[in-house]
């Protein structure tokens, strides 16, 4: 009996050491994973800061194929990564292919009311009979062939002459909200069809094709609508809507924001600011900037005045990781000779380090006398001009299309003196030799420009 009381005994001694060693194991494991843990949480924090510091805060990134549709909205803390640009040559452009048009579906500004509401009146039968041969053209055999398109503009003139009376019947058509995209390149000479019957309303005149395209103008959500139909009440009576032009961009551009016009480029609502704008656009401009940096830089660029130069130079001074800085610096060099401000500043902003390398060469190629557009206007059905020197620019995230020309036509002496005063004013910073050698050869090709243009 004593010896299995001493077994048992020695069982429970037995196990209660196994059970100590057990828990000693329990707890060396767990001290070894709150270190591990410890150690990759102070790394992942480290990298955060690290890549917070090292994140360039330029404009978006130039590269040959787009990848930007990899880049995803950045945590609190961390500087977003540059949008990339996708770069071609003008000369490299391979001409556009016709397509087939597709019937597509317009988008409108909800819940508002036009200001003044044209009251449709009965369409003459000869308008309606147009109007109606113009929409049910055979779009399902591919893209138009040459007489397809000769036999529908010539209804479309028709149309145009019936003036007043054509106007309630297409109306009736643009009242269905319904389009056919006609894609580039088209026999046609409009991108869709709406727009060419908006183009006709601006061909007929007078009261009633005025109050519809104004109807039109104070309820579509179309960009290239909004521009056209800005120009054709510009047209027909100068300066009288301007306020409703820059209410229209205003409410769009804020219904893009809210990502409810996925797909749209907003590139015409930005020409239809810079065109029709004074400096009550700037704040709306300035808004877009986070979003649109080179939209919203080359309209601030473009008002008339200068009226967004200030607010230029600021966004060169002050931001950072949106991409507006590069896009601002860019701008302000494209009018350095326009507006003595631009200018100063430019030289200031290369003075205090504040210019990447990538800037630096941006701007150089501004000085020598590169233009930068907007790509789409919205008004004609025609491509940029492709020519030596054109490049194209896209950014696919943010759906930017700019390109740029050559100073075609040729400068003054005036003019090439000035841009060779910057140029050197910029070389006596000494920049890194990348740089200088961009700019080096920008003045050059200044002061070749200079000689020929005295020679003749």
């Amino acid at each position: 009996m004593n010896d299995n009381l001493q077994e048992s005994r020695a069982g429970r001694q037995a196990g209660a050491r196994e059970e100590r060693g057990l828990g000693s194991t329990w707890h060396a494991l767990l001290l070894c994973l709150a270190l591990l843990s410890f150690g990759v949480g102070n790394h992942w924090s480290k990298s955060r800061q690290d890549l917070a510091e090292n994140s360039p805060p330029d404009s978006a990134a130039v590269a040959t194929t787009d990848q930007a549709g990899g880049t995803k909205t950045a945590a609190p803390g961390i500087v977003p990564l540059e949008e990339e640009i996708e770069v071609r040559d003008g000369a490299d452009l391979e001409d556009v292919e016709p397509v087939a048009p597709r019937k597509v579906e317009t988008v409108s500004r909800p819940g508002l009311q036009p200001a003044m509401q044209t009251q449709p009146s009965e369409p003459s039968p000869v308008a309606r009979q147009l109007v109606t041969s113009l929409t049910q053209l055979d779009f399902n055999r591919g893209p138009l062939t040459v007489e397809q398109a000769a036999v529908w503009k010539e209804s479309l003139q028709q149309l145009i002459q019936q003036g007043g009376p054509a106007v309630p019947a297409i109306q009736e058509f643009l009242q269905l909200n319904r389009d056919w995209d006609f894609g580039a390149a088209n026999p046609l000479g409009y991108p869709s069809l709406r727009t060419a019957f908006l183009d006709a309303l601006g061909q007929i005149g007078g009261p009633e094709s005025q109050g519809l395209l104004l109807q039109t103008l104070q309820t579509t959500a179309v960009p290239s609508e909004i521009a056209r139909v800005a120009r054709a009440l510009e047209q027909g009576a100068p300066g009288q809507f301007h306020e409703e032009i820059r209410t229209a961009v205003r409410e769009t551009l804020a219904q893009a924001a809210a990502g409810q016009m996925q797909g749209w480029d907003m590139g015409p609502l930005f020409q239809a600011l810079q065109q029709y704008g004074n400096a009550s656009a700037v704040p709306d401009l300035e808004k877009c900037v986070t979003k649109w940096n080179y939209y919203s830089a080359l309209a601030l660029a473009n008002l008339p005045g200068g009226a967004g130069v200030d607010t230029l130079v600021r966004l060169a001074q002050e931001s950072s990781g949106s991409g507006a800085r590069g896009a601002a610096i860019e701008a302000l060099a494209q009018v350095a000779l326009q507006y003595p401000t631009a200018g100063a500043a430019l030289i200031d902003l290369a003075r205090s380090g504040q210019l990447s390398e990538k800037n630096w060469v941006a701007a150089t190629a501004a000085l020598e006398g590169n233009r930068y557009s907007i790509h789409d206007s919205g008004l004609e059905n025609t491509g940029v001009q492709i020519g030596s020197g054109v490049k194209t620019y896209s950014l696919a995230r943010s759906n930017q299309h700019f390109y740029s020309t050559p100073a075609w036509g040729g400068m003054s002496t005036e003019q090439l003196q000035q841009r060779i005063a910057i140029i050197d004013q910029l070389l006596a910073l000494s920049p890194s030799a990348t740089v200088a050698q961009a700019l080096q050869n920008a003045r050059t090709s200044l002061t070749s420009a200079g000689q020929q243009a005295n020679a003749n």
